[in-house]
Order: structure tokens, then C-alpha cells, then sequence
């Protein structure tokens, strides 16, 4: 076995400055830079665009419009129906704050940015439809179509029925945006191919530049063959990559008009009121229990915002759908859901898509459940657990999860955080009466990983000089894939593993492939790996065993010693051996290479037990975390210093969703978090130590036995911190807050107790 704990290879490149992101490439002297004329209003009717101004500026080449750039209207991603597209660059009716208008292209970035100013935009307003809830009762948003986009309603009896005590709560998800350390760009090249067809050579942040290829070359009427789409490093995706914005249409089909590159660097405020947004869901749920605390059944009703175009709201709602129940026993489970349009951004995929809204949705109930049931938060749960005899053990949101403990996983949580012990804390801080109220929070999840994703590609390709190329479709965005091939590689081949090189993001190197989200790429992407290794070490015994006069049965895979390299050598005989350079030099084109499409059996169930700590002054709202404990069951793990980092990544995310990230809008549409200045983000100083454990029970859909981790905090962390804080509060008589915890509205709810109110 290799050293699965080694050294990221990603880290002396990011920590150095070395690593080249896409503002980093080096431009043609006659590149463009590209900057756009955005809506100010959230709906309205354009009458006219005057460009006349601003093209005949300084340094500006062309100024596009929706006429000028012919473009058709395009399917966003998943559109549910697929009738609600419209134009790259808008021309009839802007649906939302920073609708794109216009394309100015300069010499310079300075030259397009002042070029902008100078466009005279005429608009009629009209009535802008920024709550969900009224979504239905106004106008249509895209004449003729209903704002409701995608519905889901389960058929049968009242699940509730029989029940001795039914608890009803309407539980809030808040928007949030993914707020990558690298904001989107694109750089478009017009270039030809080895047979002197034009392409476009495309450079662009992205979670999967296959995707990307292929919604170009359909938005762009071209075929995925004239399209060569790669990715330098990208700075987070969070699911906010998952998609190709209306901006890189447009630029590709300005650079293919114009025969020149392009290049476009979205900035901040375009980051945070683009697509790149997520969860703004309404939950109201209903449980039923027993006498006993158990539940009876579950009934579910959703109203997502959808944004200002059709977009992923049916995947999601699916996704939230199958994950309500989470891993309880919930012997009657009835969904409804719907997603409606409003004039805010689009709403997409953001870290777990749909599963942390259900996840937080349960488990903050279930602690209402508990108060108003007189039961320990932590005995109603365990109750409602299944046992790891239990397993496998089917869902009533109709998984069949395979082999897991989550009850055992929960208390070793509870262990791991002290809970005893902060009990007695909280209990003396309150009969001393003391402003500073300790709360405990806990908070089990269940999640999928690589559900709907099962394919992916890998090329592996061992070299002359002794390095091996692995190729592959699943790009990293910081998750460290980099490490985890080369161990993977290193551990088949017995090589050392900074002699492998990794391409992760080129269509021309790997033509057919699934994007990284989902947390799939252990599970799929790593199959993939893992099994062309095993074809080129079959490719290799068949060669070494005629230069070693040997059966190929009786060569084994022997890493460097005795002054050799590693390669193929006589079972019990070590040096008698033929290293991995020597065969790749006997082929004709140099190389030892074999390329796998892997398909994995089914999805995979990672789930665990969040519990958080916090202290609430009741006296100014002020929130603080003292502990916070993650118990992850992901698997077999890979890496612990990697999956130690994604939990630590999935928990701040949850943290920060149910205390700091925000982003609302006014009653005509403004994004109210629109800067970093009013979208808050937690520093380092306002978090807490996050302790980690990992269980490994293996997975049964992949040869490798692993589960997803990149989404699990995110998961469990966001309902955790909730339910500390109302804990924290329930002696004060406060049971729900919804998100964001701010100290205002702490400070809001703890007035109105005590006026009466």
C-alpha cells in the first residue's frame, strides 16, 4: 500500500504564485477585451439600445448587440420546460438585475469598461415579481408562459393519519451565492485545426469543459469537433460552474464574427448577481408521531424560487424530494414542490443541490418536534434511527441505502463534542442567569453522491523518460485530484508519484466525459483510472514476459530498487525485472497507453452526524462558536488530509449559510448582497476549531469503496448551528428563527418576549 497520507502535490504551485488561473494566460497582441452593458432594472421592456457613442470611443472595436450577434435563444443547462430560453444578450424584456445588453469589445479592459458608460439603454419599466409566493398570482414573466416552471406532487393519503401528535413548521432556506476565490472568465481564440478547419480554441473557468464544448457548439450552431475547450487552473466551483453562462456565448460568437481574440474576466459584483446562486426554499413540513416519539409519517410541501429563467429547479426539486427522509424510519411519506420564476437571478446548483435544503428542513422540525414533544433532541432522533443491523435499508424517499450505522455514527459524535459536559454549562450559565446562553445543536444528514453522473473517462499513458500522463474529465477546482490520481497511479504501477502528470481539462485529450460535481470523482472518475492502469499493466506482462522469458502470470507490478526503476518483475526475484521506461520505448509511438469509460453500479450514500456549540449574548444577539464536531461516514478514504480539508470546506459553507451569507432583494428587485461589503463571508477569527472523524464503511456501487465528501458539511453544518442558537434561546421562549441568524434578529426576537408581544 502507498502512503495515502502524502503531501499535496497541488499546494507548492498555489502557494508560490505558480499556478496559472485564466486572468494568468498570455493573450495574443490582438487580443479584445470584452465588458457588458447590464440591466439596472429588474424587469422592464427594452425600447432601445444607442451604441452610437460608445462605439465610436477610444480603443473600441465593436459594440454587439442581440441583432448584431444573431444569436438564437438557447437552453440554460437543465431547463425545465425547455420553452423558457431566451438570448444570450437581451433584446425584448430584462428579467433581472444585470441582464446582459450589450458587448463592448476595446483594445484595452480600461477602454471597454469606460465604453459601457457611454451606451444609452431606454427601458419601460414594469411590474417587477421578486417574492416566490406571489410568483403565481402576477403576470407572466415570458408572455404566454406560466411563472410556474416545474411541479411534483405525490399521490396517496394523508401520511399523517393515525398520528397522536402532528408538528408543523415552515422552515426557510436562504439564498446564497458560491462566491468562488476565482470569478468567471473565458478566452476565446479563433485558430485551425491540424487539417486547416477553423475552430475556436476556448480557455474558461469550468467544473467540465466536455459540458462546455458541447452547450457552445449547440448555442453556436457548430459541431463539438470545432471547438477545443480546456480549463488553466480554477479557483472553487461549488456547482456554480456547472453551467455555460449567456456571457461566454455571446464572446464566442463575437470572437468567431470578428476572426480575434477575446478575452472576458467577469468581475465581483457581476459574480455575485450572476447565475451563480443557490438553495431559496420554503419548506413546510409536517410530522406525525406515536405516543412514543416515533414517527408516523412525513408530509412535504416546497416552493423554490427559481429565478429569472428556468434553469436546474426541477433537479433540485427531485434531489430534495428523494433526501427528505433522510435515513429515519419514516413508514408514510407524501412531497409536494414547486419552483416559480421571479425577476432575481437564476437559482442553480450550489454545494449538495437540493439536499441541504431538505436535510436542514428535517432536522431543524425535528427539534421542534422535540420541544413541543417534551423529548431530548437526541433520544427523538435515535427513536427514529435505523441500526446497522438494519441495512441495507430502504428509504421512504426511495433509496436503498447500503450498509451504514447512522445511530452509532450519531452518538460517537455526541462523544467526540462532550455534549454532556456543555449541558452542565448551559445548566449553570441559566440558573445564574447569566446573558450568555450556551445552545447545543445536533444534526444528522444522509446525502447521494454521483447520482445521475455514473460515466467518465480516463486515459492513462506511461512514457518513455519513466513519467506517466494520466488524462481525465473530472477536473479539480481545488479539490486536490491531482494528489489522489497519482496515489492511485503510484499504488498500481509502484511509482513514485511525482512522476505523474496530470490533464484534466482538455477535450482534445479526452473527447467524452461528465463534469466534477455531485461528489463523484472518487467513485467514478477514479474507477476509471484504476482500471486503465490495469489495462496497461496487462499490455505490459504480455510485453515483459518475452524480454524476461517468463509467464505473464508470474510478473507482478515491483516499485524502484536494487538501482532499477519500477516496472514488471519475476514474482520472488526483484531483479530480474524490465522497468516501465524500457517497455513504453519498444512501442512505436513511445508510450504504454490504455483509456476506459467507466459506468459504477449504482450511487452512493455518505451520511454522518454534525454537533455544534455556540454562546448567544442575549443582550446584543452576538452569536459565537465555541465547538463544532463533524462525523463523516464517506467511505473508504483516499486521503485523510484531503477529505480533512473537504470537511473542514462543507462545514464553514453550512456555518456560514445559517449565520452570515445573505443575498436578498428590495422590493424592486436590487440585490441587497451585491459586494463583499454587504454579502458577508466569516473570516477565520469568527469561526471555531472544527473537529473531524471518518468512518469507512465501504460503499457497494464502486470498486474502490468510496463516498462522497466534498458536499457533507454543508449538509449537516447548516442545521446544527440553527439548532444551537434556538436552543440557546429556548429558555427565553424563542422556538425558530429563520436564516440568517443575525444578531438584529436575535436582538428582534428577544425583544418581542419581553415585551409580550
Amino acid at each position: 500500500m502507498p502512503d495515502w497520507d502524502m503531501t499535496r502535490l497541488e499546494d507548492p504551485d498555489l502557494l508560490t504564485g505558480s499556478a496559472s488561473f485564466l486572468a494568468d494566460l498570455p493573450v495574443p497582441d490582438d487580443c479584445l477585451h470584452a465588458a457588458f452593458v447590464r440591466s439596472p432594472s429588474a424587469h422592464a421592456m427594452v425600447r432601445g439600445l444607442d451604441v452610437s457613442r460608445a462605439a465610436g470611443a477610444a480603443g473600441v472595436v465593436a459594440v454587439e448587440t442581440a441583432e448584431s450577434l444573431g444569436l438564437d435563444p438557447f437552453v440554460l443547462f437543465v431547463a425545465l420546460p425547455a420553452a423558457h430560453t431566451h438570448r444570450p444578450l437581451v433584446d425584448d424584456v430584462v428579467r433581472q438585475v444585470g441582464d446582459p445588453l450589450a458587448l463592448v469589445l476595446a483594445d484595452t479592459i480600461e477602454a471597454a469598461a469606460d465604453a459601457v458608460e457611454l451606451v444609452e439603454v431606454d427601458l419601460d419599466q414594469l411590474p417587477p415579481v421578486v417574492r416566490p409566493a406571489t410568483s403565481l398570482d402576477r403576470e407572466p414573466l415570458y408572455a404566454g408562459r406560466s411563472n410556474l416552471v416545474f411541479s411534483q406532487a405525490d399521490d396517496g393519503a394523508d401520511p399523517l393519519r393515525g398520528a397522536s401528535v402532528i408538528v408543523e413548521g415552515q422552515i426557510l432556506n436562504n439564498r446564497v451565492a458560491s462566491s468562488p476565490i476565482e470569478t468567471d472568465g473565458i478566452l476565446v481564440r479563433p485558430a485551425r485545426d491540424a487539417q486547416g478547419h477553423d475552430i475556436l480554441d476556448v480557455w474558461c473557468t469550468s467544473q467540465g469543459v466536455q459540458d462546455v464544448r458541447d452547450q457552445l457548439a449547440v448555442a453556436l450552431d457548430m459541431a463539438s469537433s470545432q471547438l477545443r475547450v480546456r480549463s488553466a487552473a480554477v479557483g472553487g466551483g461549488f456547482g456554480g460552474r456547472a453551467t455555460v453562462p449567456p456571457e461566454f456565448v455571446a464572446i464566442a460568437r463575437a470572437a468567431r464574427t470578428h476572426r480575434r481574440p477575446i478575452r472576458w474576466i467577469q468581475s465581483r459584483y457581476e459574480n455575485l448577481i450572476g447565475m451563480a446562486q443557490g438553495r431559496d426554499y420554503c419548506t413546510t413540513m409536517r410530522l406525525g408521531f406515536d405516543p412514543d416519539g416515533r414517527l408516523i409519517g412525513m408530509d412535504v410541501d416546497v416552493l423554490a424560487d427559481a429565478g429569472s429563467w428556468a434553469h436546474m429547479s426541477g433537479l433540485l426539486l427531485a434531489s430534495a424530494r428523494r433526501q427528505m427522509p433522510g435515513m429515519y424510519r419514516v413508514p408514510a411519506y407524501r412531497f409536494a414542490g414547486r419552483a416559480v420564476l421571479t425577476n432575481t437571478p437564476p437559482v442553480g446548483a450550489y454545494r449538495g443541490a437540493g439536499q441541504p435544503e431538505a436535510n436542514h428542513a428535517r432536522e431543524r422540525l425535528l427539534d421542534l418536534a422535540a420541544g413541543r414533544l417534551g423529548i431530548d433532541p437526541i433520544d427523538l432522533r435515535a427513536r427514529n434511527l435505523p441500526r446497522q443491523s438494519d441495512f441495507p435499508f430502504p428509504s421512504a424517499g426511495g433509496f436503498s441505502y447500503d450498509a451504514a450505522d447512522p445511530d452509532g455514527v450519531m452518538r460517537r459524535a455526541i462523544e467526540l463534542a462532550d455534549v454532556a459536559a456543555w449541558r452542565i454549562r448551559q445548566q449553570e450559565r441559566r440558573t445564574a442567569r447569566e446573558p450568555m446562553e450556551i445552545g447545543i445543536g445536533v444534526s444528522n444528514y444522509a446525502q447521494t453522491s454521483g447520482r445521475g453522473a455514473p460515466m467518465d473517462a480516463a486515459l492513462v499513458q506511461v512514457r518513455g523518460d519513466g513519467t506517466v500522463l494520466v488524462a481525465c474529465a473530472s477536473p479539480s477546482h481545488g479539490q486536490g485530484h491531482r494528489t489522489t490520481w497519482a496515489a492511485l497511479i503510484a499504488d498500481r504501477l509502484g511509482i513514485d508519484p511525482a512522476d505523474v502528470v496530470l490533464i484534466d481539462a482538455d477535450t482534445e485529450l479526452i473527447e467524452r466525459g461528465q463534469s466534477t460535481g455531485g461528489s463523484r470523482s472518487t467513485q467514478v472518475a477514479a474507477s476509471a483510472i484504476v482500471n486503465a492502469c490495469g489495462d496497461v499493466v496487462e499490455q505490459a506482462r504480455r510485453l515483459a514476459a518475452e524480454q524476461l522469458e517468463a509467464s505473464p502470470a508470474d510478473l507482478v507490478v515491483m516499485p524502484a530498487g536494487f538501482g532499477q526503476g519500477a516496472g514488471l518483475a519475476v514474482a520472488g526475484v526483484p531483479t530480474r525485472r524490465v522497468t516501465w521506461a524500457d517497455l513504453a520505448r519498444t512501442q512505436s509511438n513511445g508510450c504504454l497507453e490504455a483509456s476506459r469509460h467507466e459506468a459504477v453500479a449504482d450511487a452512493a450514500y455518505p451520511y454522518g452526524t454534525h454537533v455544534s456549540v455556540v454562546e448567544v449574548d442575549t443582550e446584543t444577539g452576538r452569536i459565537r462558536l465555541l465547538s463544532h464536531v463533524a462525523v463523516d461516514d464517506c467511505g473508504r478514504v483516499l486521503q485523510p488530509q484531503l477529505v480533512e480539508g473537504q470537511q473542514h470546506g462543507g462545514a464553514v459553507a453550512g456555518i456560514s449559510q445559517a449565520l452570515f451569507e445573505h443575498i436578498s432583494f428590495d422590493d424592486a428587485g436590487n440585490p441587497q448582497g451585491a459586494t463583499f461589503a454587504t454579502y458577508l463571508l466569516p473570516a477565520a477569527s469568527e469561526l471555531c476549531a472544527i473537529v473531524t472523524e471518518t468512518v469507512g464503511t465501504a460503499a457497494t456501487g464502486n470498486q474502490l469503496g468510496t463516498r462522497g465528501i466534498g458536499e457533507n458539511g454543508c449538509n449537516g453544518a447548516t442545521a446544527a448551528v440553527h439548532n444551537a442558537v434556538i436552543d440557546a434561546l429556548s429558555a427565553h421562549g424563542v422556538e425558530h428563527i429563520d436564516l440568517p441568524l443575525t444578531p438584529q434578529k436575535i436582538w428582534e426576537a428577544l425583544s418581542i418576549r419581553d415585551l409580550g408581544v
